[in-house]
């Protein structure tokens, strides 16, 4: 996942609650909440398989 594929999700977010489609709105945030949980997981392994300590 990119930046940019992030940036776009929540502009469909945003759009979606313009439009009041509140359960679209809900479902394209909910995945975007997974791929981000997911990113997470894989930055924090790489810190600790690198002994770094975490900036959060």
């Amino acid at each position: 996942m990119t930046l940019c594929i992030i940036r776009s999700e929540v502009a469909e977010v945003v759009e979606a609650c313009d439009q009041g489609n509140l359960a679209g709105a809900r479902e394209t945030a909910g995945l975007l909440l997974a791929d981000l949980d997911e990113l997470l997981a894989r930055y924090t392994a790489a810190l600790d398989a690198h002994k770094v300590q975490r900036p959060y």
